[in-house]
């Protein structure tokens, strides 16, 4: 007997075909998309704060090896003048290898500092989501995308524009957690937002006003914005144009900013806090947030007691401290994450003795000679003891940052000489305990090369040095005839290095590895004449920047003077230095 075909179920499977894409990306929250994905896919959201649906649009994906990112816009709840800025643009990280059948995992909303730097969003996203964590980054209002050519800085003269501003990243904060309580992978009561100095700062605000809230993590971050905001150089402008307002329109701005306070808001997070579901991790010596506002805040929330503190760190060098905090920030919203979906990353490759030396070596002289892709940097922090035969140890302190651009900072202390600092950012500067000078005078454009006057031969060396250092790399068997190597574990499972020189000038290095075995603990030398040791506080390579970093003292007073001068001075310290080590 025949089979009559209905008409309309060739039409429902071309529909259902035409539609799979998009009902595995959303029916699956991304877990298993088909070879020939087809963006955009709309998704309609329906339970919001304020009860007004809302449509969202998946853009594009980008795989990476632990996670894919997906684009995603959605409309801002809050209405401006500048069309751009009412689409948010987010970056949602989704850790790979979901199944539907997983346990339903938290999120967490990442906020931006307040130069909208997109390196520290990526790494704390990637971060989360390489642990099972999925995580969201948004643009806040008139930044990147969303803002004029001027960028974030056309606030900055415009009181109520910046009021506006404030309400509307809120109420986008508000917004996310929306999209995110809709998603199928997501437990809408496990949703957690972090924020580095500005992000951490509408964090704390965000999550007093929004009970859907589950964690709050705030980094560089405190409360009393209106101190913080005469406080910090960052915001100068912002404080200059508050002071010049008439005293009414100031009063009027003043309450607003005082509305979005993380103060203002403490007590409804405080609960929440007292759960341990708040974490507060500060500089110690931070030049932006004070400490003052920090232990207010922490005091109104009832944790001043559990505030991490990074001892001996500022607001821009506590970037030494990221992978603690990363490891913390992990371990703080994993606590939410089903056991099951834990990630363990996989173990690196063990590298011979010889290979994490010479991997040292070359490291340290990529602080002269690998200039750091923009938005990253070379940072290190050293403390030695140097003893000469029959004389008393000499003791001394170094800061190293290198950055893009011909950015870099020093800071040191030294015997005899006592503190000195020197950099370059927007132009050269050279600091002593009284004073900043700054190279300003005739400087046209970037200001270039900090070694522009230095001895040709000198800067010949180091790259001598870098290419035969790069080459044993390739190599490291030929360095057995000059080394005798030694290994030992340590008993906090350090990695203990020996080397020692063959031949007539014999001496010997002990290199301690830090757990990770990648990171330099500790060093102590011993050579003819001379013996000393070597504390590596901080060694990271290639680790993210603000431009701030690389700013002089902000607390000094300062004379302008010739940039090609400042130059001529960093040249005549490196020719020095080269001299004295030939």
């Amino acid at each position: 007997m025949q089979q009559t075909r209905r008409p309309g179920r060739r039409r429902l499977a071309l529909a259902v075909a035409a539609a799979l894409p998009g009902v595995l990306i959303l029916a699956e929250g991304v877990l298993a998309a088909p070879a020939e994905e087809r963006f955009p896919v709309v998704v309609r959201v329906e339970r919001t704060y304020n009860n007004a649906s809302f449509e969202y649009r998946i853009e594009s994906r980008v795989q990476r090896p632990n996670y894919d990112v997906y684009r995603i816009t959605y409309p801002s709840p809050l209405t401006t003048q500048l069309p751009q800025n009412n689409t948010i643009p987010a970056a949602y990280y989704l850790p790979k290898g979901m199944k539907p059948t997983d346990p339903k995992r938290p999120a967490v909303i990442c906020m931006h500092i307040l130069d909208g730097n997109d390196e520290l969003m990526r790494m704390t996203c990637s971060t989360l989501a390489s642990h099972g964590i999925p995580a969201i980054a948004f643009k806040l209002p008139y930044y990147g995308e969303r803002g004029p050519a001027e960028g974030p800085k056309v606030m900055a003269d415009n009181p109520k524009l910046l009021l506006d501003a404030l309400a509307q990243g809120l109420a986008d904060i508000r917004r996310t957690v929306d999209l995110l309580a809709s998603r199928p992978e997501i437990d809408p009561a496990k949703i957690g937002i972090m924020g580095i100095s500005l992000g951490g700062i509408t964090a704390g605000t965000a999550a007093g006003i929004e009970p859907r809230l589950h964690r709050t993590m705030m980094i560089l971050a405190g409360g009393d914005v209106g101190t913080i905001i005469h406080y910090a150089r960052e915001t100068r402008d912002l404080s200059r144009l508050l002071r010049e307002l008439p005293a009414g329109e100031r009063a009027q701005v003043e309450r607003v900013i005082a509305e979005v306070d993380p103060l203002r808001h403490a007590p409804a997070l405080r609960s929440r806090a007292m759960e341990g579901r708040v974490l507060m991790v500060n500089a110690a010596e931070d030049e932006v947030i004070p400490r003052a506002c920090t232990e207010k805040l922490a005091e109104a929330l009832g944790i001043r007691q559990r505030v991490v503190w990074l001892e001996g760190l500022g607001h821009y060098t506590a970037i030494a401290a990221l992978p603690q905090i990363l490891e913390q920030m992990v371990q703080f919203f994993g606590e939410d994450l089903d056991p099951s979906l834990r990630v363990k990353p996989a173990p690196a490759a063990a590298k011979t003795p010889i290979e994490v030396v010479l991997r040292l070596v070359q490291q340290a002289l990529g602080f002269l000679t690998a200039q750091p892709e923009r938005g990253r940097c070379h940072f290190a922090e050293l403390t030695a003891t140097v003893a000469p035969q029959g004389q008393k140890p000499l003791e001394g302190r170094l800061l190293l940052a290198r950055g893009a651009d011909h950015k870099f900072k020093i800071e040191c202390k030294l015997p005899v000489v006592g503190e000195v600092s020197m950099g370059q950012g927007d132009y050269p500067w050279i600091a002593s305990a009284k004073k900043v000078f700054k190279g300003v005078k005739n400087l046209q454009g970037k200001p270039g090369d900090p070694l522009a006057f230095a001895h040709p031969a000198f800067l010949t060396r180091v790259q001598v040095v870098a290419g035969a250092v790069a080459g044993a790399m390739l190599a490291p068997e030929i360095l057995d005839s000059l080394v005798a190597v030694a290994e030992e574990a340590g008993a906090g499972g350090e990695r203990i290095i020996r080397l020692t020189l063959k031949g007539r000038n014999r001496g010997e290095l002990t290199l301690v590895m830090r757990r990770d075995g990648n990171t330099p603990q500790r060093a102590s030398f011993q050579a003819p004449g001379v013996a000393g040791t070597i504390q590596f506080r901080q060694w990271q390579i290639g680790t993210v920047a603000s431009d701030q970093m690389f700013d002089p003292p902000g607390s000094l007073p300062e004379q302008a003077v010739d940039a090609a001068e400042v130059r001529r001075v960093f040249s005549a310290m490196f020719n020095f230095a080269m001299e004295n080590l030939q």
